[in-house]
């Protein structure tokens, strides 16, 4: 074997392949190297980040969401419903902690959560459809932007129920009408002026063209069903599912009256009441759109900006899975809820679609300010 051959030995008949590169090629290919490592580098990062922001991030972990309302009210209830059984599907299984933040027709749990919370997906809380209706008057004691919100879904019907008091003047609407004109009104608790214990009670007036006294100020539920119990009141417009949950007794007692629901078709749990698009003349339809759009909204889970994508749609996962669970349906079934799943993404859109639409905003702002 001659100079030159053999293993291990440099071919020279090929020294073209071994000269020096040139100084300016040789920083390009430094650069190139360099570059090179460091996408490497940043995609182990990357890889370690993401699997502490998302699936493993909530293992050992506890969420608090926030109920706004007090202990024992339909909120309340609906929020350790889903509080129960959400947990169960989020990977790393933490714990939900449910707290109450009563007041302002809960409107100081979700300026909590959009002022004082961070932003790592660890507090959620309920959202009242008063959140619109403020927006829409300028209320000031809305300390957020709504469309900013990250919605995780909504799982349970928001329509709502008006009643009174059996033992009272006001047992039907021509009941109501003939009382208006001898000057008298019922007697309805609300928790604020723009939460849906008012605003419904306001959009029947203008579609019936009646007149009730709206009482605001109450904590929650709770509060607003004593006054009902010792007199006080003469009724309210509640959550269908809040008022099955929560005094079931009076309406099988026959304690109260019911007069209207504000879902577009008959509740089967309540099918001898008649529906308020039932009831609207053809001039009134515009009303009964607003309130539509307005429930969407109620009993909604939300996130305050800048929640991580990868977290938000682990949330939104085990909300949406949860939400189709049989043992979470039949337990809402046995309280009175009724189920029915808005994704978080879907909630998003039709907040901003209804934000920016000026003429439903106007019908909101009138309804909130018609004497």
């Amino acid at each position: 074997m001659g100079e030159g051959e053999g293993e291990g030995k440099i071919d020279w008949h090929y020294p073209h392949l071994f000269r020096r590169l040139p100084r300016e090629d040789e920083d390009n290919l430094l650069d190139s190297m360099i570059f090179v490592l460091v996408i490497f580098l940043s995609s182990i990062l990357a890889a370690s980040v993401e699997a502490q922001s998302g699936k493993n991030f909530f293992e050992g972990k506890t969420i608090t969401l926030f109920a706004g309302s007090s202990a024992g009210g339909g909120t309340d209830i609906t929020a350790r419903l889903i509080g129960r059984h959400m947990e169960r599907y989020i990977p790393g299984n933490p714990r939900i902690l449910v707290a109450n933040k009563p007041g302002a027709g809960g409107m100081i749990a979700v300026n909590e959560l959009y002022n004082r919370s961070k932003p790592d997906g660890l507090t959620m809380s309920t959202m009242n459809t008063g959140s619109l209706f403020g927006l829409a008057t300028g209320n000031d004691a809305l300390k957020f932007d709504l469309q900013k919100f990250i919605w995780v879904g909504q799982a349970l019907d928001e329509a709502q129920t008006l009643y009174v008091r059996s033992a009272t003047l006001y047992t039907s609407f021509e009941a109501i009408r003939k009382a208006n004109k001898d000057g008298k009104q019922p007697k309805m608790g609300a928790q604020s002026l723009d939460h849906t214990s008012n605003v419904v009670v306001k959009i029947v007036e203008q579609i019936l063209g009646l007149d009730f006294q709206v009482i605001p100020g109450y904590q929650g539920t709770p509060e607003i069903l004593l006054d009902i119990e010792r007199g006080a009141l003469d009724g309210r417009s509640q959550g269908t599912g809040s008022l099955l949950g929560t005094r079931r007794e009076w309406i099988e007692k026959r304690f109260i009256r019911l007069l209207v629901t504000s879902k577009n078709k008959r509740d089967s749990r309540l099918p001898e009441v008649p529906t308020i698009e039932e009831l609207a003349p053809p001039g009134k339809k515009n009303l009964l759109s607003a309130l539509y759009a307005a429930e969407n909204i109620g009993r909604s889970i939300v996130l305050p900006p800048g929640v991580p994508v990868d977290r938000v749609k682990v949330l939104r996962d085990a909300f949406a899975t949860m939400a189709q669970d049989p043992q979470f349906m039949k337990e809402a079934d046995k309280i009175g809820l009724e189920v029915g799943l808005t994704r978080g993404e879907d909630m998003n859109r039709d907040i901003e679609n209804t934000v920016r639409d000026k003429n439903l905003m106007e019908v909101y702002r009138k309804i909130m300010t018609a004497p």
